[in-house]
């Protein structure tokens, strides 16, 4: 599974570490025994009906900006609301999101979009993923909130966007890719920390490093490797809501079992794509899939590239232990991409 950073707020302070978010009066009502808003992090709240369901998404932009570009972040796969509280005692409050960003690096001409999971909201407490996620959530249900959430903004926020750029990152890059294909409004697509093949194929490459690393026997890895196969074709026949397999329903994996290298070498608009060369979470063999096909049907739309010594999270650790946070130089070039990319 991917999970979020964890973001700590020291009691007192005014922003989650990383963020640049004033978090003065979400945490003020959460000492109060309030649960705070949107509104109360800097963000809008907007709900769109939908069929059975209403998309809940939020936007935030710098305070006296008038935004003309449009910047829609799609989160990994953690099932939890926008920003998650925990309370230490009656003042001691911090927080973890699915937001792992630096609203500095945001540019002044950009309006940030990010859509809720369903079941979800803006801030809750940690607590037990509803039903109504697991009955919800796959891979067309994940772009279609996006692409719901889009047209509005378009519609009536930002009606002729100057750029519409959406950033998939671990789960969001299946979905970024797959938007962009169905949205053409979409001018640029960036996507990290995800391969060009599925989640299956990650399982597969990591056993087979027990191997070469002398954790596992060649043996073992062949029975495994079988058996994730076998599984896959399970869920691949029967995607229900019922059966759980590897952590995730069976309708889950069937729905992710579309290959994002399938729906990117469609794409004719800059793509940017990110990896970090020890991600735990998707080897990068799996990632290098993309700038291999790309090179192999002669694109030239795609500008690869690769944290060095960086896990999942473009943390570096150094030989002294000492971790480095690459994270914010990620956006800092892919907001420069976006810049001089037309």
């Amino acid at each position: 599974m991917k999970f979020s950073i964890l973001v700590l707020l020291i009691t007192g302070a005014s922003q989650i570490y990383g963020q640049k978010i004033n978090l003065k009066a979400a945490t003020n009502k959460l000492i109060d025994g309030r649960i705070p808003g949107a509104k109360d992090f800097g963000f809008e709240d907007y709900k769109v009906p939908f069929k059975r369901d209403t998309i809940s998404f939020y936007t935030y932009h710098k305070s006296g900006s008038i935004p003309n570009s449009i910047y829609m972040f799609l989160p990994g796969s953690d099932a939890e609301n926008i920003y998650t509280y925990h309370k230490d005692g009656d003042s001691s409050v911090w927080y973890n999101s699915l937001i792992d960003f630096d609203f500095s690096y945001l540019p002044t001409d950009y309006l940030f979009v990010v859509v809720a999971k369903p079941g979800f909201g803006f801030c809750g407490k940690a607590d037990t993923i509803p039903n109504k996620y697991w009955e919800y959530t796959s891979l067309s249900d994940r772009v279609n909130r996006a692409e719901i959430a889009l047209q509005y903004v378009q519609t009536h926020i930002i009606k002729h966007p100057k750029k519409v750029a959406v950033f998939g990152y671990s789960e969001g890059f299946y979905v970024g890719a797959k938007l962009a294909v169905q949205n053409r409004n979409i001018t640029h697509l960036g996507i990290g920390g995800g391969g060009g093949y599925i989640d299956f194929y990650d399982f597969i490459i990591e056993n087979q490093k027990q191997v070469l690393k002398g954790n596992t026997k060649t043996d073992s890895a062949i029975y495994y490797n079988q058996k994730l196969i076998l599984d896959f074709a399970d869920a691949i026949k029967a995607p229900d809501n019922s059966t759980f397999t590897y952590g995730y329903s069976n309708k889950r994996w069937a729905t992710f079992s579309e290959p994002p290298i399938y729906n990117l070498v469609k794409l004719k608009i800059p793509i940017f794509q990110i990896h970090s060369s020890n991600d735990e979470m998707t080897p990068i063999e799996n990632a290098y899939i993309v700038p291999l096909e790309f090179a192999r049907l002669k694109k030239d739309n795609l500008t690869f590239s690769v944290c060095s010594n960086c896990n999942h999270s473009f943390i570096e650790t150094s030989p002294n232990g000492r971790e480095i946070n690459h994270k914010q130089k990620m956006m800092t070039n892919f907001f420069e991409w976006l810049r001089i990319k037309n």
